[in-house]
């Protein structure tokens, strides 16, 4: 129950720090807005609430071993990626499952490894 209160604290840490970054360099304005961007402070924003909605749904999931789990977020690409290692191919697939649920609006890309755990 502490590592789940601690993920999901630190997660929102996470939201926090993204939707609290600088949103452009001052020196910046002076030039035409360009396609290729970097995301503005709402697409940051947004990405870490995903991060942190995925991260959190994994975690609640009593069929998944999340300790192992890392939830990136690209707001340019709108991906969200899955690294880490679970104990089984079922677990892989949930996780994956649920990050689609709660990522709408983001590609998930599943990075994660079955490894079994020692007994």
């Amino acid at each position: 129950m502490k590592r789940q209160l601690f993920q999901i604290a630190f997660a929102g840490a996470l939201g926090l720090v993204a939707a609290c970054s600088p949103e452009e360099r001052p020196e910046a304005a002076d030039r035409p807005p360009d396609a290729a961007a970097k995301p503005d402070a709402g697409d940051r924003a947004s990405a870490a609430t995903e991060t942190a909605d995925v991260k959190l749904a994994i975690s609640m999931d009593k069929t998944v071993d999340a300790s192992d789990i890392n939830v990136d977020t690209d707001p340019a690409t709108k991906i969200v990626t899955l690294k880490g290692t679970v104990a089984s191919a079922e677990q892989k697939a949930r996780a994956e499952a649920i990050a689609v649920r709660e990522a709408t609006g983001f590609r998930v890309v599943n990075d994660l490894v079955v490894k079994r755990k020692a007994d």
